[in-house]
């Protein structure tokens, strides 16, 4: 997906169901961190944060962690949700 692809995402997707107190968790690709991308997000009211960078001194508590607050996060979600991105993304959905 492209810049311009996400961007649309975001703005059909996912920015619609963000308000204040929704947090935002996204990697470091270049896209996720455009000021126009952080400035959607947080006009909404949530919050964005950044997974930190992979270190080799990588801390197994941290990975526990990690699964725990994705673990919440699919939870959260419909799975309409996750057929519409995927749809987004020019994948078969069926």
């Amino acid at each position: 997906m492209k810049g311009q692809g996400f961007e649309t995402f975001l703005q059909g997707n996912l920015c619609p169901r963000l308000y204040k107190g929704k947090v935002v968790v996204m990697d470091n690709l270049k896209i996720h961190k455009s000021v126009k991308v952080q400035q959607m997000i947080t006009d909404t009211g949530a919050k964005l944060l950044y997974v930190p960078r992979c270190s080799p001194d990588f801390k197994p508590q941290t990975a526990v962690a990690i699964q725990q607050v994705l673990r919440i996060f699919l939870l959260l979600l419909d799975k309409s949700f996750f057929k519409n991105w995927f749809a987004q993304c020019c994948y078969s959905t069926s």
